[in-house]
């Protein structure tokens, strides 16, 4: 199960979800980057062996502009972005397939849709 690193875009109420769901994870907030830059914060978990979840869809080009199999990246894509929104999508996805065997993916997830790019 890969290590998600939270990126600042998640709320306290997703992370603590993530939490009871049993995710192994690191707020970037708490390991210095706060305010990086998105490719910053991907180094580190590329680094690190780390998946990326975020709301940020600026992941997804880096993922796609990384050697391949060496990052994995988390998109939630919620409109409007709020905490209710982003749990209904995460547990959506949650009950169609594992979240913790997302390992060097690129995963963007909607209300509607869940795309697995490898």
């Amino acid at each position: 199960m890969p290590i998600l690193l939270v990126d600042e875009s998640v709320t306290r109420t997703v992370r603590e979800w993530l939490r009871k769901q049993g995710f192994d994870m690191v707020n970037v907030c708490d390991i210095g980057l706060k305010g990086a830059r998105d490719q910053e914060i991907a180094n580190y978990a590329e680094k690190n062996l780390m998946t990326i979840l975020t709301l940020d869809t600026d992941f997804a080009q880096i993922y796609h502009n990384s050697p391949k199999g060496t990052l994995g990246v988390i998109v939630i894509r919620a409109n409007p972005s709020t905490p209710a929104v982003i749990l209904e999508i995460l547990n959506k996805a949650h009950e169609k397939i594992n979240l913790k065997k997302i390992d060097n993916k690129l995963l963007i997830i909607t209300k509607r849709k869940i795309r697995i790019i490898s």
